[in-house]
């Protein structure tokens, strides 16, 4: 078993590496992916960022069709649905909103996307000059 720490590290990489990136959003089985670990033990990490407002939660509601998976509609509290039928845009099927097609997204926020991109050039800037010290 990989211990709470060594996952919270692995999801801090991963977010600054898509901080560099124009990536905006990402899911949980794609952190879950790169730290290989559930995403029961990825989870509380992210939500941890998102308490910190370096992360935006959002619940993203997919069509049913299983050939769509298109995103229907999002929102950013789950108090924000409603229990109606809705239609996919892309293919026009209809259904009841139901748990399981309900999926959470987390955002980047574009001023931790910033930072991390400004401490990255300076920590840049400081290796070269490090290095240069020793030639």
């Amino acid at each position: 078993m990989v211990a709470q720490y060594e996952i919270r590290d692995k999801v801090l990489e991963y977010i600054e590496m898509l901080a560099m990136s124009p990536v905006k959003s990402l899911y949980p089985t794609a952190v879950a992916k790169y730290v290989n670990t559930p995403v029961k033990d990825i989870f509380p990490h992210l939500i941890d960022l998102v308490k910190v407002d370096e992360l935006h939660l959002k619940w993203e509601i997919r069509c049913l069709n299983f050939d769509c998976h298109q995103t229907v509609c999002e929102v950013d509290t789950r108090n924000q649905l409603e229990s109606e039928e809705l239609s996919c845009p892309k293919c026009g099927h209809e259904f009841g909103l139901n748990e399981r097609d309900i999926f959470p997204r987390f955002d980047l926020n574009p001023s931790y996307k910033e930072y991390i991109r400004r401490k990255k050039v300076e920590k840049t800037l400081i290796d070269k000059q490090a290095l240069s010290l020793h030639l």
